[in-house]
């Protein structure tokens, strides 16, 4: 059995519904129906294989045996890749068989681009007492961080600096987020209840309850390459 089956064969065992066990998991439910109908998805998406372990935990299984059991079974049915790669292995050394392997791999990555609606609204900016991981010069300020504000449930994947989290934010609760480089928000769900404060500006999303590929750095906002912060200040 690959991932999504062992997801969904669980839960009908326990006689759960997807409802029942989101509330449990504090995953949405779209994304508890996503994993156990896609197994790429489950499998191969970083986010989803986050998204997969914290469900087959809940449910008291172990993630890397089943990942290793779900690989005998792909692996008993060679694919057009497969193929390819059992001849490179009988023609090169080991190490440049490796690097083509990792290609195919990273050749499966695909985006998908929403058109929320975006507000930006001048505020006055709160106080927080995280500790800033780096000192700021009197002379030149440079934004390392912004504050995230939830009016409802709220649930995001992101990316700071290259690490990849998942973040759950209940009604009324606020997280500030340091960075040295940048932020990249690949999903934000229930969009509409989040505000996004940068350098005393606060970012308000609406119309879409989930947008996709939103990044932060030190100079803005940024939705599509275009800094929202900047110019026209509704998208």
């Amino acid at each position: 059995m690959n991932i999504s089956e062992i997801i969904k064969s669980e839960r009908e065992k326990k006689s759960i519904s997807l409802t029942e066990l989101s509330e449990k998991t504090e995953i949405p439910e779209y994304i508890l129906n996503r994993l156990e109908n896609d197994e790429a998805y489950a499998s191969q998406d970083p986010y989803g294989k986050l998204y997969a372990k914290k469900v087959l935990n809940f449910f008291g299984i172990d993630f890397k045996e089943n990942k290793e059991k779900s690989e005998e079974i792909v692996s008993d049915s060679p694919s057009f890749q497969t193929k390819i790669l059992n001849v490179v292995v009988n023609l090169v050394p080991h190490t440049l068989a490796v690097f083509v392997l990792m290609f195919f791999l990273y050749a499966n990555a695909t985006f998908s681009i929403k058109n929320p609606d975006v507000k930006v609204n001048h505020v006055v900016e709160k106080i927080y007492d995280n500790q800033k991981p780096n000192e700021q010069t009197d002379t030149q300020k440079t934004v390392d961080h912004i504050v995230l504000e939830s009016e409802g449930d709220v649930w995001i994947t992101l990316s700071v600096d290259g690490e990849k989290k998942i973040i759950n934010l209940k009604e009324g609760e606020t997280k500030t987020i340091y960075f040295n480089e940048k932020i990249s928000f690949e999903t934000i769900g229930n969009a509409d209840k989040l505000k996004i404060i940068f350098d005393g500006q606060e970012v308000k999303i609406s119309g879409r309850e989930i947008i996709h590929n939103v990044f932060v750095d030190s100079e803005g906002v940024f939705y599509n390459g275009y800094n929202v912060l900047r110019g026209v200040p509704k998208i």
